[in-house]
C-alpha cells in the first residue's frame, strides 16, 4: 500500500491522508461493533496480514495504480487457523482479516480520485504550473545554428500569465527534423533554471521557439503544452536562425 513517490505529489498525498483516516474510523467502528473481538492490537496486525494481495498494475493519466486482485493475507491466515483446527479463533479474526484487503480497495479508490484532484490543483493548461518561478531562468542554445541570444527574464515573468495555449503541428516538424542537413530548426534554445509548482510532482524541459513567442513544454507524466506570446522574450528581439 505504502508509496513513497506520491508523498512529492500533494493529490496523492491528500487522498493517501484521507484514505488512511477513513480506513481508521471503519476498523475502529468494526472493533467495537463485536463483544468477541480479540485484544486490539492482534485484531490489527490481523488487517495488517489481510492486506496482503496480489495487485494488477494499471496506467490511468500517467500514474501507476494497482489494483488488488487475490487476498493472499486473508488465505494465508484461513489457512493458518484452519490448520490448527481454532475455527471459532478464525470466526474472530476473519472479519479484520477480509477489512485488511477491503482497505487496498478503498486506497485503490482514493487514488482514483488523485487523477482529477490533480487537474484541479495543477491545470495543464495554465504556464504557472510548469513555470511557477522564472527569477532565475536562463536561455540555452541547443543548436548549431542557433544565435548567441538572452533571455529579457523580466519581460517573461510580466507576461507568463498572457501566454495563451496553441496547437502545434507537430507532424510537420517532425518530417522538418528528417529533411538533409541544414534544416532549420523550429526550437533551438531550452529554458532553464525554472521551477514549476510545487507539490505537482512535475519535471519538465522547455523549449524555446526560434522567435523567442513559441513555448513548447515537456512534462515528466502527461502530454505536451505549447504556448504563444504575444512578444519576444529574447533580448534585441528576435532571432534569425539560419
Amino acid at each position: 500500500m505504502l508509496n513513497f513517490e506520491k508523498y512529492s505529489h500533494a493529490p496523492s498525498l491528500i487522498v493517501t491522508a484521507s484514505g488512511y483516516i477513513l480506513i481508521g474510523i471503519v476498523f475502529v467502528s468494526i472493533y467495537r461493533k463485536k463483544t468477541d473481538s480479540p485484544k486490539i492490537w492482534k485484531a490489527f496486525v490481523a488487517t495488517i496480514i489481510g492486506s496482503f494481495a496480489f495487485h494488477f498494475t494499471i496506467n490511468l493519466a500517467g500514474k501507476d495504480i494497482s489494483i488488488p486482485i487475490f487476498p493472499i493475507g486473508v488465505a494465508l491466515l484461513s489457512l493458518f487457523l484452519g490448520m490448527r483446527g481454532n475455527l471459532a479463533r478464525w470466526q474472530q479474526f476473519r472479519r479484520f482479516a477480509w477489512f485488511g484487503f477491503l482497505a487496498n480497495l478503498i486506497f485503490f479508490a482514493f487514488l482514483l480520485l488523485a487523477i482529477p484532484l490533480d487537474g484541479i490543483m495543477y491545470p495543464k493548461d495554465v504556464p504557472s504550473t510548469y513555470m511557477m518561478n522564472v527569477k532565475k531562468a536562463t536561455l540555452i542554445a541547443t543548436h548549431p545554428n542557433a544565435k548567441e541570444l538572452t533571455l529579457n527574464q523580466a519581460k517573461l515573468e510580466k507576461m507568463l500569465d498572457t501566454m495563451t495555449q496553441k496547437r502545434l503541428d507537430s507532424e510537420s516538424w517532425y518530417y522538418r527534423i528528417l529533411e538533409a542537413d541544414g534544416h532549420k530548426e523550429k526550437f533551438p534554445y531550452v529554458l532553464a533554471g525554472t521551477v514549476p509548482a510545487k507539490g505537482g510532482g512535475l519535471k519538465v524541459i522547455i523549449f524555446i521557439e526560434e522567435d523567442g513567442k513559441g513555448v513548447l513544454i515537456t512534462p515528466n507524466k502527461g502530454r505536451q503544452v505549447y504556448f504563444r506570446l504575444k512578444e519576444s522574450i529574447f533580448n534585441g528581439g528576435v532571432a534569425d536562425n539560419g
